[in-house]
C-alpha cells in the first residue's frame, strides 16, 4: 500500500465520491477539485488518473479496485456492487499476514466443520486479490507446522459442535485402550479440545455421573439425542484443565509436587515450564528444584519418565514409589 499520506487521502476521496449514491459517476474534474479543496493544494487531473490506475493495482500495491469509466454517464464507477477500499485498509505487512493466515486456514479445508474456510478464503482471494493458491508450497518450504498423521475422528467434530451449541446429548461407543474394552456411553458434551493434533470432547457422562474426556478417534456409532437438556452450571472450561498437564482428567485432587531437574534439561524446563503452576524453589550450578501443583495421572507420569535420569522426584512419597516401580518394570524388559 502507498506510504505517501497525500496519496492515501486522495484514494479515500476518490473512493467516497465513486460510492456516493447522491452524486454518482464523478469525473476527473470533480475529483481533482474535491482533492484540491480538502488537501489545500492544486491536484491535477493527470494525478487523479494515476491514482485510479494505482487503485486498480492488485494488493499489496493497490486495492484491486474495479474502477471503470462509463462513457454513457461520463464518469467513474465501481463495476462491483458495494465495493469500497474502506472495507479493508491494510498496509503491506498486514497483507502478508492475512495471506499467511489464509494459507494456514486453507490446510483445514477438508475437515467437515472447517469446510467453509475454503469458501471464505476463496471469496477473500477473489475479492481482495490475495493470490492464494491451494497448491502453493510456501508453508511447507519456509514454515512447517505440526500436522496430524491420522485424521480419524475428525468427522465427529461438526456433529459434536452442534450438540454442544444446541444443548443436546448423544450415545456412542467408546474404545478404552487402557481397559481393552468397548462400552456404550451417554454424554452431554461441553467442550471440544485439541491437544497435540488430536481432538477430544469433554462432557458430563450420564452413564458414570461425572465429567470425562473422550478421544474422538476412539468414538464410534454416535446417536444424537435431539431433546434439549438442562446443562450443569458447574462446568468451567478454563478451571477444568487448570491443574492438568495434558488432556486427561483425574479423579484425585491436584497435588504439590517437588522435583529436582539436572542440567541441561533444567535449562529447558526453565524456558518451557512443565505447568503453569511451576515455581523455582532452588537454583544451583548443575540443577534446579521446582514445585508444581498438578493432577497426578498417567499423562503426568509419562512426562516425568521422559526426563529419564535428569529428573528426581523429591515428593510426594507416593509418586516416588510409582516412578520407581515404573523404572523397575522397564528394566525387566531389558534383562
Amino acid at each position: 500500500m502507498p506510504k505517501n499520506k497525500s496519496a492515501v487521502i486522495r484514494y479515500r476521496i476518490i473512493d467516497q465520491m465513486i460510492t456516493d449514491k447522491r452524486k454518482p459517476f464523478p469525473d476527473l474534474d470533480q475529483m481533482s477539485d474535491k482533492c484540491s479543496q480538502i488537501l489545500g493544494v492544486d491536484i491535477s487531473k493527470s494525478t487523479i488518473e494515476k491514482d485510479i490506475r494505482a487503485m486498480r493495482e492488485k494488493a499489496p500495491k493497490g486495492y484491486s479496485a474495479p474502477i471503470m469509466y462509463s462513457k454513457t454517464e461520463k464518469g467513474y464507477v465501481y463495476t462491483e456492487l458495494g465495493f469500497s477500499i474502506a472495507e479493508l485498509n491494510l498496509d503491506e505487512d498486514e497483507w502478508v499476514s492475512l495471506h499467511f493466515a489464509a494459507q494456514l486456514l486453507y490446510q483445514y479445508k477438508d475437515v467437515s466443520i472447517f469446510k467453509n474456510f475454503k469458501n471464505a478464503i476463496e471469496r477473500l482471494n477473489a475479492r481482495f486479490g490475495l493470490g492464494i493458491d491451494g497448491n502453493e508450497k510456501l508453508i511447507d518450504e519456509l514454515v512447517q507446522f505440526e500436522k496430524s498423521v491420522d485424521t480419524k475422528g475428525m468427522d465427529w467434530i461438526e456433529l459434536i459442535y452442534k450438540a454442544i451449541k444446541n444443548k443436546q446429548s448423544f450415545n456412542f461407543t467408546y474404545n478404552n485402550i487402557y481397559k481393552k474394552e468397548k462400552k456404550e456411553h451417554h454424554l452431554i458434551p461441553y467442550l471440544l479440545k485439541e491437544h497435540r493434533n488430536r481432538w477430544y470432547v469433554v462432557g458430563w457422562c450420564l452413564t458414570k455421573e461425572k465429567y470425562l474426556t473422550y478421544a474422538l478417534d476412539r468414538i464410534s456409532n454416535i446417536d444424537l439425542i435431539h431433546n434439549i437438556l438442562k446443562r450443569k452450571s458447574d462446568f468451567n472450561p478454563v478451571s477444568f484443565f487448570e491443574h492438568s498437564s495434558g488432556i486427561m482428567e483425574s479423579n484425585t485432587k491436584p497435588e504439590e509436587i517437588l522435583l529436582t531437574i539436572k542440567k541441561p534439561i533444567s535449562d529447558l524446563v526453565l524456558l518451557e515450564p512443565l505447568h503453569q503452576t511451576q515455581k523455582l524453589i532452588l537454583e544451583k550450578n548443575d540443577r534446579v528444584q521446582i514445585s508444581l501443583k498438578v493432577l497426578v495421572n498417567e499423562e503426568f507420569i509419562f512426562k516425568l519418565l521422559g526426563f529419564g535420569s535428569f529428573c528426581i522426584i523429591d515428593k510426594p512419597l507416593g509418586l516416588r514409589k510409582t516412578i520407581k516401580k515404573a523404572i523397575q518394570d522397564m528394566s525387566a524388559n531389558y534383562l
